[in-house]
């Protein structure tokens, strides 16, 4: 059935390790100055008998960008402190950015720790029960997340990001083509709008800037479609200076952004971008 108090308590919890109210409410941006706040997701079992921890973030400085190398302002403790967390974070609410494998009885202290405008602020992941989410498949409708692949008969992705799903390289100043191949069988019934009944695009594919030296700009950052079956989305990325790059594909269905809060159908990938001169 469906978690709803994962999201819910996302910033009861954020709050309680420090972060002012203005940022622990999604939505609520001023201009500059405040701190970034990681966000502590959910957790779901794996098959295996593992489980993943989803975490993502919310920078409530509305004209403020803000990039933090891993290391004392962008950590997690105990170490290692790079876990493939972003290090650029845009304005506004993201969603499972990261997926972090733990065993199953995981039980450890484990908290992502963020310093932004010189205010620290950390959020410590968990399984405990009450933050159980399904991200890849809602059981009370049936509904799956979209499947990414980056090849037209290449392998599919589907849910949380899970590693580099893609490799590519590039130059400076000069426009990558990044093309997607995207399909989304939706359950018999479903697919006629997001939670509440109100209607969204039945797909969405957006790229993210994940991590990476430089700027990028996308020439299609978001591009939406009214059928959620068999899309080539393709637009260009275009990298400011040399160096590792990693982006984020991001497919969303109608249930929209974080499925609307409730974790599921939505999938990410990740794409690393070697930058050449």
């Amino acid at each position: 059935m469906r978690t709803f108090g994962a999201g819910a308590v996302c910033a009861l919890m954020a709050l309680a390790v420090g972060v002012a109210p203005a940022s622990a409410q999604p939505g609520s941006l001023r201009a500059f100055g405040s701190q970034v706040a990681p966000m502590f997701e959910g957790w779901y079992q794996n098959d295996d008998g593992t489980a993943t921890i989803l975490v993502g973030f919310f920078n409530p400085n509305a004209d403020q960008t803000i990039d933090l190398p891993v290391g004392e302002l962008n950590r997690f403790e105990p170490g290692p402190e790079d876990r493939g967390q972003p290090t650029h974070f845009p304005p506004g609410r993201a969603w499972g950015v990261l997926s972090i494998q733990v065993p199953g009885d995981f039980d450890g202290d484990l908290r992502w720790v963020l310093t932004a405008n010189d205010q620290p602020t950390s959020i410590p992941v968990h399984l405990e029960a009450p933050y159980f989410v399904e991200p890849l498949r809602d059981a009370a409708s049936g509904n799956e997340p979209p499947t990414i692949r980056f090849a037209s008969a290449g392998p599919g992705f589907t849910g949380p990001p899970m590693g580099i799903a893609h490799t590519m390289s590039g130059r400076v100043d000069t426009p990558l083509d990044l093309s997607v191949w995207t399909s989304d069988v939706k359950p018999e019934g479903g697919g006629e709008g997001g939670p509440g009944g109100f209607r969204r695009s039945a797909l969405t594919l957006r790229w993210h800037q994940h991590s990476g030296p430089g700027s990028v700009e996308f020439g299609e950052a978001s591009q939406r479609f009214t059928e959620s079956a068999d899309q080539n989305p393709m637009t260009t990325a275009t990298f400011s200076a040399p160096g590792e790059y990693v982006l984020r594909a991001e497919a969303l269905d109608e249930t929209g952004v974080g499925g609307g809060g409730f974790q599921c159908c939505w999938t990410s990938a990740l794409v690393q971008v070697t930058v050449s001169p």
